[in-house]
């Protein structure tokens, strides 16, 4: 195959660059990187999402995938994105510094416990003219301190494009009090070999009991033994559904999954630095200074801790003699709460000076980072 038959080109679709491999003038293999933005607690940074990476089958086996991606994280790199993020396969993605980073969650509730519930609330179709705004501003209230969670741009968010899995259509409902005001909404599966639900938001908790109610409505209707949620353990809702009895299971990957890899360090930590100050505020080490380098092969940054406050900057490792020595990937993993540095540091990668570990379990603890369902690429 010669080199000049192989040409990797890209163009910008809306906020998303389109990129594809041209062979022999096809289009063989593709991907889209798409521009985000998502939360890290207090914090805000820019993710590209890597989605739809496709080879068509004749084409398999001959590094244009790797090609796409080599590229894929050279232009974010460029284009100044902090992190990038992608949902796949396992045992492919680590080779372009990818991790697995982003747990899934189920939770499943006996039909049965939730018989006899009130529904007190009317139940609406989702309407896009009429319910996106209410809709939206629920969503950013319940996500505001959830790691991973996608900032929704109102300009370009058009409602829930799929339910519990890729190509599953959604059938999302909204729940009015007696004002007409919407206080809550499901998405669910528009299907009837199940009642599973993708994502749920609540103005208030009263709520609750009318969402209940409803599921159980539907399930029994299809005759659904269970019925199923994809919501972090730590919801509010999942919490209320304890008392009902119910199963919560974590999905920890080892390869493959929700993965993700750090794209630029200095930027992405100076805009963890709020988060971590707010962190750090609420400990007892509040009070304490530190100076410390995390040192990657991607690069290094230099954290001080004065005044209850985190700044970063850049520097040479050799500047601080108090160190982080660890691969982004595993970087990555810590900062999203996915790994605890009392795990990390017991493996061979991992160096770090004794004295940091107190600080560094208060400012990376770990979390139920999420992506919800309707944000996935």
């Amino acid at each position: 195959m010669a080199a000049n038959e192989i040409r990797v080109e890209k163009e910008m679709r809306g906020k998303s660059c389109y990129f594809w491999v041209n062979y022999e003038g096809k289009d063989v293999s593709r991907l889209w990187v798409h521009d985000l933005k998502v939360r890290f607690g207090d914090a805000v940074v820019r993710m590209g999402g890597i989605g739809g990476v496709e080879t068509d089958e004749a084409y398999r086996r001959r590094g244009f995938a790797r090609r796409l991606l080599e590229a894929a994280n050279d232009y974010m790199r460029e284009a100044g994105f902090d992190i990038a993020g992608l949902f796949g396969i396992s045992d492919f993605y680590e080779r372009w510094g990818y991790v697995p980073a982003l747990p899934e969650y189920r939770l499943t509730v006996p039909t049965e416990n939730l018989k006899g519930m009130e529904l007190s609330h009317q139940v609406a179709d989702y309407s896009n003219d009429l319910h996106k705004d209410a809709v939206l501003k629920i969503y950013e209230e319940n996500n505001r301190g959830r790691f991973c969670s996608v900032v929704r741009d109102p300009e370009n968010w058009s409602g829930f494009p799929m339910g519990t899995d890729w190509f599953v259509k959604a059938d999302a409902k909204v729940f009015l009090n007696e004002l007409g005001e919407v206080v809550g909404y499901l998405s669910l599966d528009d299907v009837s070999e199940r009642t599973a639900v993708a994502e749920v938001g609540y103005a208030t908790r009263k709520v609750f009991e009318s969402m209940a109610a409803f599921l159980a409505q539907r399930a029994l209707e299809l005759k659904h033994e269970e019925i199923t949620l994809l919501i972090p353990p730590d919801h509010e809702f999942a919490i209320y559904l304890r008392r009902y009895g119910c199963v919560a299971t974590q999905t920890f990957h080892r390869s493959g999954g929700g993965m993700m890899r750090v794209i630029n360090l200095e930027s992405l930590m100076r805009k963890l630095s709020v988060e971590l100050t707010k962190r750090l505020r609420k400990s007892p080490l509040q009070d304490r200074n530190w100076t410390f380098a995390i040192v990657t092969e991607i690069g290094s940054v230099k954290v001080e801790i004065a005044n209850a406050r985190v700044t970063v900057s850049p520097c040479e490792p050799c500047e601080a003699t108090e160190k982080l020595e660890l691969p982004q990937g595993k970087l990555t993993q810590l900062l999203t709460g996915y790994q605890t540095i009392d795990i990390l540091v017991e493996t061979q990668e991992v160096q770090c000076s004794p004295s940091l570990i107190p600080l560094l379990r208060v400012l990376f603890p770990p979390s139920y980072p999420y992506i919800w369902w309707a944000d996935r690429f």
